[in-house]
């Protein structure tokens, strides 16, 4: 298990300063914005252990500190991805793929990052997403199965790119 917890986290540049900077935004909570909000929820007197304010920000608190202790773990274990080293022959971590559904003939356009990255709003999928394992070592030109609950959706690769 400890080897586990100890496994090296691979990003992009790009996903490590934004990890980062959510880092610095949460210690900024944590050690300005909560101490203030602590202190005009005393001052509004009563017993503490009744001031729901008091106790909501005490839980937001907790909060802040496990994602400060969770972003430092994953920092600290963090190995960059060497843009340079990003193949565009085959499908890994750091490429951007496109693909065209057989089916549908839609065109849909996937960077494929570690876990620790994911962002769906910008197309950001995991390496260990259903769809990210399919695609994981592939090359352009080859055609994919997903099994998805509405059924097979198969694709085509037509382009892989350094995302």
């Amino acid at each position: 298990m400890e080897q586990l917890e100890q496994a090296e986290i691979l990003l992009t540049q790009e996903g490590y300063e934004l990890k980062k900077k959510q880092l610095e935004e949460y210690r900024r909570i944590l050690h300005e914005e909560i101490p203030k909000r602590l202190k005009m929820a005393k001052e509004h007197g009563g017993e503490l252990k009744e001031n729901k304010e008091y106790l909501d920000i005490l839980s937001d608190k907790e909060y802040h500190e496990a994602e400060v202790r969770r972003l430092e773990d994953l920092l600290e274990r963090a190995k960059i991805i060497d843009e340079q080293s990003i193949s565009t022959k085959k499908v890994g971590i750091g490429t951007r793929v496109i693909l065209r559904n057989l089916d549908t003939g839609e065109r849909l356009t996937f960077d494929l990052v570690s876990p620790a990255e994911i962002d769906l709003e910008a197309n950001k999928i995991s390496s260990e997403s259903p769809l990210g394992r399919a695609l994981m070592g592939h090359r352009r030109g080859e055609d994919i199965e997903i099994e998805a609950p509405a059924g097979t959706v198969r694709y085509k690769i037509i382009g892989i790119q350094r995302g």
